[in-house]
């Protein structure tokens, strides 16, 4: 087209062909520039799908990217959370074995502490053996004491004339009314009865400082001890009711005062007895009135003979409870032993 544009300029006279070249050209020009325009436009409209593509790329590069970087730092944050799990699960199992050991340690001091007082007990329970049986055989000795006492006394009276009788258990040397009888309604001793106490005055002096403190130990055993603490004149009347007059108000009163009377005739006729003691140094003799109130198991009636049998002077053998120094000793070593148990 152009180049036939081109001809009609040369062929045509110079006055016309000069316009016509020109109007021609413009032509050419115009559509030049609108060949150029269609193909900007059309490069433009190119260039912006390529833009909305490489936008839409970019947004989706970005959103891609924004993921990662979320997975990066969920990983990130599970890392971590992963790391303070396992270091509080490192904590927590240090902490046990801390526990642990404090547990091992208690319980190795708690069997050393159940090992110390098994050792404790042990010994304890040693020390209370052999003090048990140091009172045993005190108990025992201190019985079998108080029997000969007892035997020796009676066989001395009997050998005398005065017939007693003996209660080894409850160490008392009784004299029944056949061998002391007191008037009715009386405390007064008649001839016979004063020389029976006149004979127990003299066995009593020659046999209990043998087993008392303060008197002379004159024939006594090599295996007599002082083990006595008191000997009581006792004053026992039958259970019948004695009507007041102005002596005695009741068998009570008369009972004592029988007993005193013995008590006093005994130290009319051996002074000596009343400077025997106790192991307290007090004095060994004393007295005591029951009036009814101690009746012979044997003799609960009211038959003469069981009221008879009740109308009686007892001499009562009171054992000391002091102990000796070896049970002291286990006392004192028992008492150390639970002062040491927590």
């Amino acid at each position: 087209m152009a180049s036939e544009a081109a001809r009609r300029i040369v062929d045509e006279p110079e006055g016309e062909g000069y316009f016509a070249s020109v109007s021609d050209l413009m032509v050419g020009i115009l559509f030049v520039f609108l060949l150029m325009l269609t193909v900007f436009a059309l490069n433009y409209q190119t260039s912006t799908e390529d833009v909305e593509k490489l936008k839409a790329e970019l947004v989706r590069l970005e959103a891609l990217a924004r993921e990662r970087a979320e997975a990066a730092e969920r990983a990130r944050r599970e890392a971590e959370q992963a790391k303070i799990e396992a270091d509080a699960q490192r904590r927590l199992a240090e902490l046990e074995r801390q526990e642990a050991e404090r547990q091992r340690q208690l319980a190795e001091a708690e069997r050393e502490r159940n090992a110390e007082l098994q050792r404790l007990l042990a010994r304890q329970r040693q020390a209370l053996l052999r003090a048990l049986d140091l009172l045993d055989r005190e108990v025992e000795s201190r019985q079998r004491t108080r029997e000969v006492l007892l035997e020796r006394m009676r066989e001395r009276l009997h050998e005398r004339g005065v017939i007693v009788q003996i209660d080894h258990r409850s160490g008392v040397l009784r004299l029944p009314e056949r061998e002391l009888r007191f008037p009715t309604r009386s405390a007064e001793l008649g001839p016979e009865e004063r020389r029976a106490v006149r004979v127990l005055a003299e066995v009593m002096a020659e046999v209990l400082p043998c087993f008392a403190e303060g008197g002379a130990r004159t024939g006594c055993a090599a295996d007599d001890q002082p083990v006595l603490e008191t000997v009581l004149i006792e004053g026992h009347t039958d259970r019948r009711p004695l009507a007041p007059d102005r002596d005695f108000r009741d068998n009570l009163q008369l009972s004592a005062a029988r007993a005193l009377t013995v008590y006093r005739a005994l130290a009319a006729d051996r002074a000596a007895l009343l400077g025997l003691l106790n192991p307290d140094r007090q004095p060994l003799l004393g007295v005591s009135g029951y009036g009814e109130t101690r009746p012979l198991p044997a003799a609960l009636g009211d038959s003469e003979r069981d009221l008879a049998a009740n109308r009686r002077i007892d001499i009562r053998f009171i054992l000391s409870a002091r102990t000796t120094d070896e049970i002291e000793r286990l006392r004192e070593e028992i008492r150390r032993a639970l002062g040491e148990i927590p």
